[in-house]
């Protein structure tokens, strides 16, 4: 086949195609009715406000600022006084007397009274806290202190805390009873 006739055939074709096209049917639908109109009622005129006229304040004459009568000041009311509670006394247990058959826990180390050595007779006791004396009592020297914590009465203080204190006043240093302990502890007052 020949070129022009390729082109022919294919331009026929397309002519073909391009009329079928444009007979296609097509699905139309029927425009969607608009609401029947209704009558709007012409506007009406607003009617116009009257003014009417605003009072006006009369002035009147200036306030002169009247004293009342001096009151008595109303009195403070006095607090009842309370009782103040007393601090009822610990009863402490009477210390029993000391077991010589048990070894004594020894503590010793160095007293110090506001970061100074403390003065020669400076006095160490070691306390259990239920008991209304020492367990063991000492005196200081050059520094330095050695004292017995002994056993007293039939019950053993092993694993009880002890606490320490220097002139009759708490160390704030504990340690734990051991039959026949030896501790180095060093004990100080600020």
């Amino acid at each position: 086949m020949k070129p022009t006739g390729f082109l022919v055939v294919i331009a026929s074709l397309l002519l073909v195609l391009s009329a079928c096209a444009s007979g296609v049917s097509r699905t139309t639908t029927s425009p969607t009715p608009f609401p029947a109109s209704t009558s709007t009622p012409p506007p009406e005129p607003t009617a116009k406000p009257i003014p009417s006229p605003t009072p006006t304040a009369e002035p009147n004459a200036t306030p002169t600022l009247a004293l009342a009568p001096a009151l008595d000041p109303t009195p403070t009311p006095t607090p009842t006084p309370t009782t103040t509670p007393t601090a009822t006394p610990t009863l402490l247990t009477p210390l029993p007397d000391r077991d010589t058959r048990e070894m004594p826990h020894v503590f010793v180390g160095e007293v110090t009274i506001s970061g100074n050595p403390a003065p020669d007779g400076t006095i160490v006791t070691v306390w259990l806290p239920e008991y209304d004396r020492p367990i063991g009592s000492a005196m200081s020297s050059s520094g330095g202190y050695s004292v017995l914590a002994n056993q007293h009465g039939p019950q053993s203080f092993g694993g009880e805390v002890i606490t320490f204190e220097i002139n009759g006043q708490d160390s704030g240093k504990t340690a734990i009873w051991e039959k026949g302990g030896a501790t180095i502890l060093n004990l100080s007052l600020n």
